[in-house]
């Protein structure tokens, strides 16, 4: 019974990310999955549970596939390279969990914005682990306070995912290639972060 609940599932993901939330039909999913709709009930209860389901796969399933622990910390702009490279990758390898993580991030459903936010929260609170591990590795001047670097760089950080989130709300069908506008633009301020924006004389 359990391939059921998985191709269930498999079907609610490519639903989901090719029509959205609200017009997204559970009708379309039972004739695709080739299960009774009542099923589809049984094992989620309801399309808000279905959806939530679908979401914590694609996102469970892209920290799997794209391990946060792998990503180089030899220094800020590798690891930035490696991680962009890996979503690229993971992008074209699952085209419909990449496309309803982003949508589900940018547009959630408002009954389930606080609940995934959360869920997100807590993602990037893993992320946060590693970037206190490269800013160990790293050797900063004397008169640079460790926690300012590091509140400096989370800023860093949230700015791109802000620039990347209004992007994918005016553009939600949009791929990693035509986001790579975004990726040059955090390699330039990573960059600058590391070397300094003022010319020495």
């Amino acid at each position: 019974m359990e391939d059921k609940r998985d191709k269930i599932l498999m079907v609610a993901v490519e639903e989901f990310a090719d029509h959205g939330y609200k017009a997204a039909s559970t009708n379309r999913i039972s004739e695709v999955a080739g299960v009774s709709k009542g099923l589809i009930f049984h094992y989620f209860g309801s399309k808000e549970k279905l959806y939530t389901a679908a979401v914590t796969y694609s996102v469970d399933l892209a920290m799997q596939e794209v391990p946060i622990g792998d990503m180089p910390t030899e220094d800020f702009v590798q690891g930035a390279i490696w991680s962009t490279k890996q979503k690229l990758d993971f992008s074209k390898n699952y085209p419909a969990v990449f496309k309803l993580i982003m949508q589900s991030y940018a547009n959630p459903p408002a009954p389930l914005a606080e609940r995934l936010h959360t869920y997100y929260m807590e993602a990037l609170q893993v992320q946060d682990v590693y970037m206190n591990q490269i800013l160990e590795k790293v050797t900063l001047r004397a008169d640079v306070v460790s926690e300012d670097a590091h509140d400096l760089v989370r800023a860093l950080f949230d700015y791109i995912i802000k620039m990347a989130t209004d992007y994918i709300r005016e553009n939600p069908d949009a791929t990693m290639e035509e986001m790579q506008p975004l990726v040059d633009k955090f390699m330039n301020m990573m960059a600058i972060v590391e070397r300094g924006m003022i010319q020495k004389t």
